[in-house]
């Protein structure tokens, strides 16, 4: 669920009657305090849209390489909360299997080499997880905190991590609506592709899922002794089934295909 990134006048208000009620209650057996409270927002999900430029690209650089690869993003928002990634460009760096490290001097001039237009939407930056989950380590929530330190009140950053089965985990720093989204708070979606909800939809009306419940019930009716089984046999009759290794519409007899 979106959290709240900055304390507000309410949040503060909020956490000091909760703390001062707790402190009214509560026995320290260990002479220790401890509080901790959790905010969270009834904002809806974020959007993140991708170009099809923007998704092309990310896919090649997270397949095509076998060291980390990092890259940024220009975006725009199109609403309060969606956005669109337009493209994605691939700065100076230097890599490892599990590493992204930049040469600041390279950095600036690359970044400083761009065009307005684009420098000023600058506010994504995504890296690969080459051989191992999209989980962020020690060294990606550094560098957020980093980056978030740099933020104004009116700007937003999306931070991005994909591996080469195109898992992502993402999170967005909302500073103007001081909201943050973070991988089960945000929808990624293809631009330009929109017309597959309605695709999708319609062959999950048309595609479903063998049940196995009914399965047992015709084996039960025509009868475990003729495949062989006994009737409390059925996860054996269920295994064989999934493995393609008995034909579930000829129930009258064997059939296995060992």
């Amino acid at each position: 669920m979106p959290r709240p990134i900055t304390l507000t006048k309410k949040i503060k208000r909020d956490a000091i009657k909760d703390f001062t009620e707790m402190l009214d209650n509560m026995k320290m057996p260990e002479g220790t305090l401890t509080y901790s409270k959790s905010f969270k927002y009834e904002t809806g999900n974020a959007i993140v849209w991708l170009s099809l430029e923007a998704y092309k690209k990310t896919v090649a650089l997270v397949s095509e390489f076998s060291d980390e690869v990092a890259w940024h993003g220009a975006v725009s928002r199109i609403s309060n909360n969606e956005f669109i990634i337009e493209d994605i460009f691939v700065y100076p760096q230097e890599v490892t299997g599990s590493t992204v490290n930049t040469d600041q001097n390279a950095y600036t001039q690359w970044l400083y080499a761009l065009d307005d237009d684009t420098f000023n939407k600058v506010r994504m930056q995504g890296h690969s997880h080459c051989n191992m989950g999209v989980s962020p380590s020690g060294v990606d929530d550094k560098h957020r905190q980093q980056i978030l330190g740099q933020l104004e009140a009116d700007m937003f950053y999306i931070f991005m991590i994909w591996n080469k089965s195109l898992s992502v985990h993402t999170l967005i720093y909302d500073m103007a609506r001081n909201v943050l989204y973070e991988d089960k708070d945000v929808e990624i979606k293809l631009a330009g592709f929109e017309d597959m909800d309605n695709f999708l939809a319609d062959a999950k009306t048309k595609v479903q899922k063998q049940s196995f419940k009914k399965n047992k019930t015709e084996a039960k009716n025509k009868g475990f002794g003729q495949l062989g089984l006994e009737e409390d046999d059925f996860d054996e009759y269920e295994y064989r089934l999934i493995r393609g290794m008995y034909d579930p519409y000829d129930l009258g007899g064997p059939a296995w295909r060992l």
